[in-house]
């Protein structure tokens, strides 16, 4: 998607989103929770929920 500047002018005949500056679509996320970092209950020593058998410090951790 191309993200340049617009310039608004007299023939300037297309809606714009002022407030969000961008336009809504089908992938837009406001009004969804924010994403959630699933690993954030993991401790350093626990074995790494990936499934490696690795303490998390040492694989996903590092």
């Amino acid at each position: 998607m191309n993200h340049e500047a617009h310039v608004h002018g007299p023939d300037c005949n297309h809606d714009h989103d002022h407030e969000h500056h961008h336009v809504h679509g089908p992938h837009c996320s406001h009004g969804q929770e924010p994403v959630r970092n699933p690993l954030k209950d993991v401790g350093r020593n626990d074995p790494c929920p990936c499934g490696s058998q690795k303490k998390y410090k040492k694989c996903h951790g590092a």
